[in-house]
């Protein structure tokens, strides 16, 4: 059933592989009593990590969904991959919850994923708490983690408590306003306490004024202040938990169901935009008509397709109907399903804030909007990342051909970071992922569907242009006996504007060709264009005037003019310096800064242009133009530069020619290929 919104929390345990997230959630589940015992990643017997490769490699791959009771409240946790590899499914994530719990390890500190993902919840608005976890780890330089922590995120992170002691004697957590601090801590909570105190009153115009004015706040107007400078982002709470230890597991609990935002601390708005039928952007009540968000697709073998959502307005009955907006066709449903772990029991309904399951809808995919059909809006697509690594992929076998295509498509509807499409350029089926190991995983799940495929390296989607004018004749004739073949064509092809594509222009007078020819002209120049001149790659940026021809008023036609436009067009683009068009990717590098130097000469061992360098605390973002074929291995090659550390996204920016000495070497290599065909 429909659960009270006024007592729901929604929450995202988010944060870099090794923070124990997974653990964590176990020793939730366990401590509120919905499991008997406490479940360990290395036994694979935990609630969230079911999954087959979950358990093989011990550690998360999916972002899945558990909930517990505490204090009369429900709190719904996504427990999320910590690995980059799979950060797709924890950005899905954020966008079914209203607080990110950033999960940092006393050992480890802050990392790559962990700046990444934080980015993340606040472009999608979101409460941001950082969780440090591990706290019985031994030679903690506390000093050293909070400021990298504060320098990573902001000083916007400030401590809420602090454990008693850092290794084998911590025991509790300390409360910064608490009355009685132990006098070793007192000087740092201090410190805190003020940090914090400055966060809060910044949110309320009037206590921020009496602050000023008396220089005193009380703790009763801190605390109501508090829960409102949470969710307007003034302040980043850092909390402390050991599980081993059972330290600091009922503070926790309690902050996420006192302070932590809920579906009803939206003033009656969704927390999520929505954009209507003419692009404007608003914000929808939660007392609006049913509507909600798919943030996750699981594809079962037995059970089909199950789409997982979150209810931001209006209510979902059982065995009813919902309508996906973007086809506006309309679904019959079953029941619908509340979720722990890989368990699903259905329930009579779902209210906005809850996160549910419905099966067996065919047409939904990750981002889309459901509603009961009285609204024309969609809420804003989910910002999943740009996959990194690419390769291309055929069956091993002809039994698997028909079958390849279909399941690769059913491994991307149920993951938002892997995709699988023909490239247009090459021809080529290809598999894209975040890195080598998120594909290895994608086609390990392939193999279970007993489909077997090969990879290799995918052919660069490159372009052919010309940088000059140009003009050929050609004269096609063959007689065979009967009637004969011929036409006449004189071409001349002119460089136009990068991205323009392809255009064709008539310029015959006299008609020395007729006009009933003229398209078949056109047909045969598009055609090779589609197929290429130089090295075997779609010619375009390019204007093809036919300007002059023969015919014969019995053996000509279609056919033979479509021929002899192909060869003029092949011999007019050899005389007007004909090139190749490789892709440019604008690529953003994050690093540690004592890996500064050895990726700026690394980027101009690949042809890298840097556009610039930036640095926030002790992290170096460095902004470059690449080839993408020098990008190709960068995913594993960047880790092992940076020990792990290191991250970077990518997009098309723009089509550049290819340097003489390479262009010199794909032209060889096609010339090989076809002289071999």
């Amino acid at each position: 059933m429909a659960h009270d919104p006024d007592e729901i929390r929604n929450v995202a345990f988010v944060g870099a592989g090794g923070a124990g997230k997974t653990t964590l959630c176990e020793a939730l589940l366990h401590h509120c009593k919905v499991t008997s015992r406490r479940g360990r990643v290395e036994d694979g017997n935990t609630v969230t990590d079911w999954d087959e490769d979950e358990r093989d490699r011990q550690q998360s791959i999916l972002a899945t969904p558990v909930h517990l009771p505490w204090d009369g409240h429900r709190i719904n946790l996504i427990d999320t991959p910590g690995a980059l590899d799979f950060i797709g499914e924890s950005i899905c994530a954020l966008a079914a919850v209203e607080t990110a719990v950033i999960c940092v390890s006393a050992h480890d500190g802050v990392g790559v994923a962990t700046r990444r993902i934080f980015r993340s919840a606040r472009d999608q608005g979101l409460a941001c708490v950082v969780l440090i976890t591990r706290v019985e780890t031994e030679n903690v330089d506390s000093d050293a983690l909070y400021a990298g922590i504060q320098g990573a995120l902001g000083e916007r992170a400030v401590p809420i408590n602090l454990p008693n002691a850092f290794g084998s004697k911590s025991s509790g957590v300390v409360d910064i306003f608490a009355s009685e601090i132990p006098a070793d801590l007192q000087e740092q909570a201090a410190m805190f306490r003020q940090q914090a105190t400055d966060r809060v009153v910044e949110c309320d115009d009037d206590l921020l004024a009496s602050y000023f004015e008396t220089g005193k706040v009380s703790q009763e107007d801190l605390a109501a202040a508090f829960p409102r400078a949470l969710r307007q982002g003034n302040i980043v709470p850092v909390l402390h938990v050991s599980v081993d230890r059972g330290v600091g597991m009922r503070k926790l609990l309690d902050f996420i169901t006192h302070d932590c935002p809920g579906p009803s601390t939206r003033a009656g708005k969704a927390l999520r935009k929505a954009v209507d039928a003419e692009g404007r952007t608003l914000d929808v009540a939660t007392d609006s008509p049913f509507s909600a968000q798919v943030w996750k697709l699981q594809v079962d073998p037995h059970v089909g397709r199950v789409a997982f959502l979150r209810v931001w307005s209006g209510s979902l009955a059982s065995k009813t109907h919902l309508v996906v907006n973007r086809t506006g066709e309309t679904e019959r449903i079953g029941d619908v399903l509340e979720v722990q772990g890989k368990e699903m029991h259905p329930v009579s309904s779902a209210s906005y804030g809850d996160i549910v399951a419905v099966a067996k809808v065919e047409d939904l995919h990750i981002g889309d909007t459901v509603s009961d059909g009285s609204t024309s809006w969609n809420y804003i697509p989910i910002p999943v990342p740009v996959p990194k690594v690419t390769l291309a992929i055929e069956p091993k076998n002809r039994n698997d051909e028909a079958k390849i295509g279909p399941e690769l498509m059913k491994l991307a509807d149920a993951d938002a970071a892997f995709v699988a499409e023909r490239e247009q350029a090459t021809g080529e089926l290809v598999v894209r992922g975040m890195s080598t190991l998120h594909l290895d995983v994608m086609l390990k799940r392939l193999g279970r569907r007993r489909v077997e495929a090969v990879t290799h390296a995918p052919r660069i989607p490159y372009l052919e242009t010309v940088q000059a004018r140009g003009e050929a004749m050609f004269r096609h004739k063959k007689q065979s006996g009967g009637k004969g073949q011929f036409a006449e064509v004189h071409l001349k092809v002119e460089p136009v504007a990068r991205g323009t594509g392809f255009e064709f222009a008539d310029e015959v007078v006299g008609g020395t060709i007729p006009r009933q020819f003229i398209p078949a002209v056109e047909k045969g120049v598009r055609e090779t264009c589609a197929h290429g001149v130089v090295a075997g790659y779609p010619f375009v940026d390019v204007r093809a005037i036919v300007h002059f021809g023969k015919y014969h008023d019995v053996d000509s036609d279609e056919h033979s003019f479509k021929l002899a436009a192909s060869s003029a067009f092949r011999l007019a683009v050899k005389a007007a310096r004909p090139v190749l068009l490789e892709p440019v990717m604008h690529v953003t590098i994050e690093v540690p800064s004592r890996f500064m130097g050895d990726i700026s000469g690394d980027l101009n061992t690949r042809r890298g242009r840097i556009q610039g360098m930036n640095q926030e605390g002790d992290t170096a973002i460095i902004e470059a133009e690449v080839p993408l074929s020098e990008m190709m291995h960068y995913s594993t090659e960047l880790r092992s530069l940076t020990a792990g550390e290191g991250d970077f996204e990518f997009r098309l920016d723009h089509y550049d020619v290819v340097p003489a000495h390479v262009a010199g070497d794909i032209i060889a290599k096609h010339e090989k290929t076809m002289a071999h065909a």
